[in-house]
């Protein structure tokens, strides 16, 4: 027990040496670009280096909000495979963004009536293009909530569970809708949302919304960090020790949802993030949350940056477009948490 936890003290040691890892993969990340190679240069170079700086920006909340997502839900459920993926938030927002292009009418116009008018302008801006998968993230999560609970307390099997099935719900209907007739280009452009990608057409305004609401999430998090170690234990210890567990959870799949719904805005479903990236945290600074929050949402940026780094690369290699960043998270997500189980195996009968 005491060598466990000497290997825990530099926890804020192994923080800090994520931050630094984090900007270098950053400045990395504005050297590549589909122009090539090097720091942006001549008469465009500005532009560039906007549009590298905003992928960059994307990559780095998408990857937090999923990983911190991830430890929250993994409380919450007292399962450590649970993450975001497993609301079904992903697959109804992919059901939002194809009942919004089937129906080829920008939902945000219809904020602009009544007493909303100049008033909320710039949030109506910033949300309105993507508001199907928000829409559709959040009816996601509201029948998550009310089917997922038992006499008014949310019960973490049921709610696994309800996740599950609603995905396969949600996975039939956007086969259905994809036997309708649609716009030209709807199934492609579903298909690569499907597989998670960066977008680098989404207003400056939207990316810095959701990354203010994803700031405010983690943050939230953080100061109940105390009370989430105390969730992991049993329930009466937890009650004994003054924690409310029914309003913790609570918080806990509100805040999950709302920022898996800001990841799945900025980059659609994206995999594994939640479920790697808090198992690496807890590796390296062990299970106190209030470092596993700052090491996990560090962990998650990384990972995005990186995959999106590989997914530019190929692309200057090709000339073919960037992949997915979806695709490197599921081979680097599924080969690391592998990895992360190796050492466990046959562990059992010692």
């Amino acid at each position: 027990m005491q060598s466990e936890t000497r290997s825990y003290q530099y926890g804020w040691y192994w923080i800090g040496l994520l931050v630094l890892l984090l900007g270098g993969v950053y400045a990395l990340r504005l050297f590549l670009g589909s122009s090539g190679i090097g720091w942006p240069v001549g008469e465009n170079a500005s532009y560039f280096l906007q549009l590298r700086s905003l992928r960059g920006t994307e990559a780095v909340c998408v990857g937090a909000a999923l990983a911190v997502g991830g430890v929250a839900l993994q409380v919450l459920l007292r399962n450590p495979l649970a993450e975001p993926y497993i609301l079904g938030l992903s697959s109804g927002a992919a059901v939002g963004v194809m009942c919004q292009m089937l129906i080829g009418f920008d939902l945000g116009i219809m904020l602009h009536l009544g007493v909303f008018s100049g008033k909320l302008d710039f949030l109506i801006e910033a949300l309105s293009n993507h508001l199907g998968a928000l829409v559709g993230s959040l009816v996601s999560l509201i029948i998550v909530y009310l089917i997922g609970q038992r006499k008014g307390v949310i019960d973490p099997l049921g709610l696994l569970l309800v996740g599950v099935i609603l995905s396969s719900i949600n996975g039939s209907i956007i086969m259905l809708i994809n036997y309708l007739p649609s716009p030209a280009g709807l199934r492609e452009d579903l298909a690569r949302w499907m597989m998670g990608y960066l977008h680098e057409s989404l207003p400056v305004s939207t990316v810095w919304t959701i990354c203010v609401i994803t700031g405010i999430g983690i943050a939230i998090l953080w100061t109940l960090a105390g009370d989430m170690d105390a969730a992991t234990f049993p329930s009466e210890e937890a009650h004994s020790l003054g924690v409310r567990l029914k309003r913790l959870r609570i918080i806990l799949f509100v805040i999950a949802g709302m920022l898996a719904s800001g990841a799945v805005v900025l980059a659609g479903p994206v995999a594994f993030v939640g479920l790697v990236c808090p198992h690496v945290a807890r590796l390296l600074v062990g299970p106190t949350h209030i470092r596993v929050i700052p090491a996990s949402a560090l962990c998650g940026a990384i990972l995005i940056l990186v995959a999106d780094c590989f997914s530019t690369w190929i692309d200057i290699l090709t000339n073919r477009g960037r992949l997915p960043i979806g695709i490197f998270t599921a081979v680097i997500g599924g080969i690391s948490f592998l990895w992360l189980l190796r050492p466990q195996l046959g562990r059992s009968n010692s």
